[in-house]
């Protein structure tokens, strides 16, 4: 199969809706108090050591998201009286509030305030402090910060662990829309986390991709597809939309797995992202309608499907498919072409219920003529 060069980024935008509906949690049991604060209160607990907030370290330094003229202008806000939006913590350990909502201000006003790493610039009211830091700056308006008034939310014991993952789709404030693979991965540290970021860091994963997500890396791209696989890697039976939803408790549901449990996954996946390589060299997980077509992008939908069906043969059945490689490119190219469910499943509502039962029972299908 020929192919011809693709934007070495490119990933296909494809519709992840679900017509279907699910409630994820009992509302009745979200037990979330407003207490009043002042920035004086959060800068005392950042300065604590321990730390008494929660940042989210890894998400801090894999995001890093905001630049410093949007920091600056967070800064500006405070100085001319600006409310900030309120703030949101997972308070189960009153001593150790973990960030829900808020990490990018809290983390500018501990760059500013405490690291003193932040100098002001491209502000728009208050050119005459241009370059100042916070100890540069008149001691009123220091005071003027470290008083100001916010709201702060706090999620008591209790309340469902999805509200958090929920609060952070309905507000996300601050200027920068967050992924639904950088919220799980805020909200879901530790193990999942961290097994996340190894499998999306193996050479494996990177070669079956043709390296073609590494400039997305910093929106975390690469492990949304990753736990694609895991979320799936125990069948699609049991798959209730939405797909985020599903694809958070799936992360979070490693907590709960032995370190063998996950190391077989990950031996699994690395065979997975072998044959796929072996087989389509580097158009793994794209859409082909002939064998001469120009490469196509990254299909999410096709790589979750594709990745657990390999996963789930035998290294004696995937020798033989691998002998049979021209066959089964031969057989996806008509499926594709031929199978109008098929296509739909991976393009549109792709978190459909069907969409999912459609698209895995497909290559399945395949799989098996295949082998016999």
């Amino acid at each position: 199969m020929e192919t011809k060069e693709s934007s070495p980024e490119e990933i296909e935008e494809i519709d992840e809706s679900s017509s279907e509906k699910t409630k994820p949690y009992d509302p009745t049991k979200i037990n979330i108090t407003v207490k009043p604060l002042i920035i004086d209160s959060l800068i005392k607990r950042m300065k604590s050591d321990p730390m008494r907030i929660d940042l989210n370290t890894e998400f801090q330094r894999m995001g890093d998201l905001w630049d410093e003229k949007t920091q600056s202008r967070l800064i500006e806000s405070l100085l001319v009286r600006i409310p900030l939006p309120a703030f949101y913590f997972d308070g189960t350990d009153d001593d150790n509030w973990k960030v829900v909502d808020g990490l990018q201000r809290l983390s500018t006003l501990k760059k500013f305030i405490i690291d003193k790493k932040l100098k002001l610039l491209n502000l728009e009211y208050l050119e005459q402090h241009e370059g100042l830091g916070f100890d540069e700056l008149p001691s009123f308006l220091q005071s003027r910060i470290e008083e100001t008034h916010i709201t702060a939310y706090i999620i008591n014991p209790g309340t469902p662990r999805e509200v958090k993952y929920d609060i952070f789709k309905r507000i996300n404030t601050g200027g920068l829309t967050l992924r639904p693979q950088e919220i799980r991965h805020a909200i879901n540290q530790g193990i999942p986390a961290d097994f996340v970021k190894e499998l999306a860091d193996l050479s494996e994963f990177v070669r079956a991709t043709d390296n073609s997500i590494r400039k997305k890396k910093k929106r975390m791209e690469d492990r949304d597809f990753v736990t694609r696989f895991i979320g799936f890697y125990d069948g699609y039976d049991n798959y209730k939309p939405d797909l985020d939803s599903y694809l958070n408790n799936a992360m979070s549901h490693l907590n709960e797995l032995t370190p063998k449990d996950r190391e077989k996954i990950k031996n699994d996946f690395i065979k997975a992202m072998n044959a796929a390589s072996d087989i389509f060299d580097n158009d793994a997980f794209r859409r082909r309608s002939k064998k001469d077509d120009n490469r196509k992008l990254l299909n999410k939908a096709l790589f979750d499907t594709w990745s657990v069906n390999l996963a789930k043969l035998s290294e004696n059945e995937l020798k033989r498919l691998i002998s049979k490689k021209e066959e089964l490119k031969d057989k996806f190219i008509h499926l594709m072409n031929e199978n109008g469910d098929f296509m739909k499943s991976i393009a549109y509502s792709t978190g459909d219920k069907k969409a999912v039962e459609t698209r895995f029972s497909e290559i399945n299908k395949l799989l098996r003529e295949l082998l016999g």
